[in-house]
C-alpha cells in the first residue's frame, strides 16, 4: 500500500506529527516548511505554530509531507523519524519485552489512526478497522527472531527506524535488517519485510 492509495477521512493522531519535529530538533526550519506547505500548521506573524500534539491530522497530508522531507533531506532523515516514534506514540500498556512490543505492533499502529473520527483500534473489544493496511509479525518458537511485513503506506525507512527503536526500548542490542529477497516500496511494491533477531 503506498500513500496516494490510502482510504480517505484517515487521520493520525498529533503524537505522531511531534515525533518528526522531534527528530529535527537541530533543522526544525526543514520540518516546519512542509507543514505549512500541506495546511498541518498554521503560521502566526509569519512563523509556524507548533504541532498540537493533542490533535488529529489529516494522514495524506502528512505522509505527503514526510515524502518531500525525505527528498530534501535523504531517506535516512525518515528513519530517524521512525525511531523517535516508539517514545511519543501510544502502545498497549502491557509491553514487558520484546516479544509482546513487536507481537503489538499493528495494534499500536491502529491505535495512533483514526478513520471517520473513529479510533481504528477500540482496546475495549477488540475491533480493528481497516483502511491503512497492516503490520504482520511472525515471532519464532525456538529462536529469538521475528520477520515482519509491512503493508501500510508509511515509508520503508521510517519502517525500518521504528522496529529498531521498538526493539531496542527491549534488546538493546536487537537488529533490524530490510529482507532484500522481498519486495520493497522504494521499488513501486506494497510491501517491505524486515527480520529483526535479538
Amino acid at each position: 500500500m503506498r500513500y496516494e492509495q490510502c482510504e480517505p477521512g484517515i487521520e493520525v493522531n498529533g503524537e505522531s506529527l511531534g515525533a518528526t519535529v522531534d527528530a529535527f530538533k537541530q533543522y526544525p526550519a526543514v520540518v516546519s516548511k512542509y507543514l505549512v506547505k500541506h495546511a498541518l500548521v498554521k503560521t502566526t506573524n509569519g512563523k509556524p505554530e507548533s504541532i498540537d500534539r493533542a490533535s488529529w491530522y489529516p494522514l495524506d497530508k502528512w505522509l505527503a509531507a514526510y515524502h518531500e522531507i525525505a527528498r530534501e533531506v535523504g531517506i535516512n532523515s525518515l528513519y530517524t523519524i521512525g525511531k523517535k516514534i516508539p517514545e511519543n506514540a501510544t502502545f498497549p500498556a502491557h509491553l514487558t519485552d520484546v516479544r509482546a512490543a513487536l507481537g503489538s505492533l499493528d495494534i499500536a499502529y491502529h491505535l495512533n489512526h483514526r478513520k471517520n473520527g473513529t479510533l481504528m483500534f477500540d482496546p475495549g473489544t477488540g475491533t480493528m478497522l481497516d483502511g491503512i493496511g497492516h503490520y504482520r509479525v511472525e515471532l519464532s518458537d525456538t529462536e529469538r527472531k521475528a520477520r515482519i511485513v509491512c503493508e501500510e503506506p508509511y515509508p520503508c525507512e521510517f519502517d525500518r527506524g521504528l522496529i529498531t527503536a521498538l526493539a531496542n526500548r527491549f534488546e538493546p542490542m536487537a537488529k533490524t535488517i530490510h529482507d532484500n529477497s522481498t519486495p520493497c516500496r522504494k521499488k513501486g511494491d506494497s510491501t517491505c519485510t524486515y527480520l529483526v533477531s535479538w
